[in-house]
């Protein structure tokens, strides 16, 4: 387990304790006053909010004595909030989406193929019998997954070798526990009874077996605890042009090594330079020890292999190689685990933030 998956670790523990025990200040008891109100009167309230971000980057250089290289992205990105409430009833709903693609090129960009950069769909629907305290009774159900396909390298995209595709996998979450109202920014879901599957559709990919779905197989079933934490704040530091919002969660399996443990951490931070335009950062980390991750060099190109202890490689042809399924052209393994995921990136363009 490397440290960062430790420090990542140990930072969900410490939010989820702070969410779990603080104290009643002014803002919890603002909120159960306002939730008590409406748990005695016969409204319905609703309340939306979205961010929305579209940028694109684009260098072009023509006889360039420098050197260098042409280079295209577009990039979006969407989140959105609807949450309904009526007496006892509370409905919850998260939809994020986000897709970057780009092409790099020496000379024009005819030839050179477009390589997606960021690809995500996430959908969040919590129902809720709510109580006369900061928690409420909750029913959870969680899925993500990606819009097309993904490759690692140019070879895997010409000979349409896939690593993932839209609906390949999902990963459904589906739990019953306690939806805590830490204050007006930070809330957090316990459940010690959910679900998560991880299913793949796709053909191609369930017969060779990946994401933790043995071969053959599409579907894949766990029990285990999961948390979720929400924080969300639209003028931070008193800042009304910063908001930032992190959504942290987490999941151990209790049939099998419960100390391994799932993560998914999204992080975003935008500020706003005027009416349309701002700067966004946004993070999301990903830690799952089903997934296989190829290994590479440094360079990002050359694979670290598969060695026996007398130094040769792994073949693909009359060799046992287990879930390193991770093939070069000439059917040398290489060499695969699981492995913390980040994906970064900085934004500036047209954003709509709507209320």
């Amino acid at each position: 387990m490397s440290y960062k998956y430790q420090l990542f670790t140990l930072f969900g523990v410490f939010l989820l304790s702070n969410s779990i025990y603080a104290q009643h200040g002014e803002t919890n008891q603002e909120y159960v006053e306002n939730k008590t109100v409406e748990l005695t009167n016969d409204s319905s309230y609703w309340d939306n909010a979205s961010v929305i971000y579209f940028g694109a980057n684009r260098t072009g250089l023509y006889n360039w004595a420098a050197g260098g290289m042409n280079y295209l992205e577009f990039h979006g990105l969407a989140d959105l909030w609807f949450d309904y409430r009526h007496n006892k009833f509370h409905w919850n709903n998260f939809i994020g989406m986000s897709f970057g693609i780009m092409k790099s090129s020496y000379g024009t960009f005819n030839s050179t193929p477009w390589w997606k950069n960021d690809d995500r769909l996430e959908m969040t629907s919590k129902f809720s019998r709510r109580t006369p305290h900061i928690w409420d009774y909750s029913i959870l159900f969680n899925f993500r997954t990606q819009f097309t396909y993904g490759y690692f390298t140019e070879d895997d995209m010409n000979n349409r070798n896939y690593m993932d595709n839209f609906l390949s996998p999902i990963y459904p979450i589906l739990g019953a526990g306690l939806d805590i109202h830490a204050n007006d920014y930070l809330t957090a879901y316990i459940s010690p009874l959910t679900s998560k599957s991880t299913i793949v559709l796709d053909d191609s990919l369930s017969q060779v077996g990946v994401f933790g779905v043995d071969p053959g197989q599409k579907f894949r079933i766990e029990a285990g605890f999961y948390a979720n934490i929400l924080y969300r704040h639209d003028s931070l530091f008193n800042n009304k042009n910063l908001s930032f919002m992190s959504d942290l969660s987490i999941f151990s399996n209790y049939l099998n090594q419960p100390g391994n443990i799932d993560i998914t951490w999204e992080q975003l931070i935008t500020y706003r330079i005027s009416k349309y335009f701002s700067l966004t950062f946004s993070g999301y980390m990903i830690y799952d020890h089903d997934i296989m991750i190829p290994r590479y060099e440094n360079d990002g190109f050359t694979p670290i292999y598969m060695q026996r202890q007398d130094g040769s490689y792994y073949n693909y042809y009359g060799d046992d190689y287990g879930n390193n399924f991770y093939l070069d052209e000439e059917g040398f393994v290489i060499k695969s685990g699981a492995a913390l995921q980040f994906m970064d990136y900085w934004l500036l363009g047209l954003s709509f933030t709507l209320h």
